[in-house]
């Protein structure tokens, strides 16, 4: 198994974390992680519990990179593990092993624009060799794994859905003082909330208009637009759309936020809103229905599926069907409480350790078999 530090990092390590108790000493895990990988603190005290069956090794080959498809393929040579799991879709794709692989979505093949020619091509090869070679694929919805059978034509069998979790840290707060930490992120009025990368398929262009909408109807300095997560130097249309609209004052960009601050971020949100294209699962909405928030959804690819009846969808194309959205949440506070009830009902069908559970029965199923 191996393990990154990027946004995919979420599945990975809250997979490990589940596996270890699960395995019941049957098991011996080897872990592969890039240099200064970060480990939740959770994740750190799973490993010390479990030491006897896990080992960490680090390795230093970068994604899509020559080393990778070569030290990386020498490593597992060397170490010849039984059955590797590549947590996403980067592998040597010369390794010989038996190895299952994750495909979380297939959105790079439809929105990739801003890569170069050498990624694409790379991740086109990746991906495609991976689907190919191993023993089995898994993915995060039903409508993810009906896209990577088509596209690799590949027998169903072979793609097993594994939802994400949820972490038990995104609930409702009802402690004051901890809701107050809100204070220093300058968020001191309502807002919505996005929760997020900065990219194309997030289409949030088409938001920053329906709350430009959404502000016409009265409700200009009263309720503001928040975006979490790192600023793009590579996406600047939304910062540009923002000035362009002149709401640079209603519009708080607040950046990279730890962990520990998000159970805060969503609890004071009056509502999330999650206006993407495509989505192979969309985590984040399901945190904020964790967390008692109401979730406003783009009707799209795996978003129903995943949010079931827990979220007012809108047309992603029309940022007047979302200008409404916002505004019904604003207004009615009998909707927003249907929300949120059927939100909390909703993640019930989520755990990280139904997702652990279903790998090891895959992973039995291939060592014994």
């Amino acid at each position: 198994m191996s393990l990154d530090n990027a946004g995919l990092g979420r599945y990975s390590q809250e997979l490990i974390k589940h596996l270890l108790p699960l395995s019941k000493n049957k098991f011996k895990f080897i872990l592969l992680v890039l240099p200064n990988t970060k480990f939740s603190l959770e994740l750190k005290e799973v490993i010390k519990n479990y030491q006897s069956i896990i080992e960490v090794i680090e390795y230093d080959a970068r994604h899509y990179s020559l080393k990778e498809q070569t030290s990386l393929k020498k490593l597992l040579s060397e170490i010849k593990p039984d059955l590797v799991h590549f947590t996403n879709l980067n592998h040597p794709v010369l390794y010989k092993g038996k190895f299952v692989v994750t495909i979380h979505d297939l959105t790079l093949f439809q929105f990739s624009e801003r890569a170069g020619v050498l990624k694409k091509l790379a991740y086109n090869f990746v991906i495609k060799k991976a689907a190919q070679n191993s023993e089995k694929i898994f993915t995060v919805s039903e409508y993810a794994k009906g896209q990577i059978v088509q596209k690799f034509s590949l027998d169903k069998k072979k793609v097993v859905v594994t939802y994400n979790g949820i972490d038990e840290k995104f609930k409702k707060i009802t402690n004051p003082r901890v809701l107050e930490k809100i204070g220093k992120y300058g968020l001191d009025k309502p807002y919505f909330l996005y929760v997020g990368q900065w990219r194309s398929h997030k289409n949030l262009l088409t938001l920053v208009k329906a709350y430009k909408k959404f502000l016409d109807k009265g409700y200009a300095g009263k309720v503001d637009l928040t975006f979490c997560g790192k600023i793009d130097p590579k996406y600047p249309e939304l910062i540009e759309e923002i000035k362009k609209l002149d709401m640079a004052r209603s519009v708080k960009l607040i950046g990279f936020v730890p962990d520990e601050d998000l159970p805060v971020i969503y609890n004071n949100a009056l509502a999330f809103v999650f206006p993407s294209y495509s989505e192979g699962f969309g985590l984040p909405a399901l945190e904020a229905q964790a967390c008692s928030v109401p979730v406003i959804s783009a009707e799209s690819t795996s978003l129903p599926e995943v949010l079931g009846d827990g979220a007012s969808f809108f047309n992603p194309s029309s940022s007047n069907d979302l200008a409404k959205k916002m505004l019904n949440i604003a207004e009615d506070d009998g909707l927003r409480n249907k929300l949120i009830d059927r939100g909390l009902e909703n993640i019930k069908r989520f755990s990280w350790e139904k997702t652990a559970e279903k790998t090891l029965e895959v992973y039995r199923e291939l060592l014994y078999k």
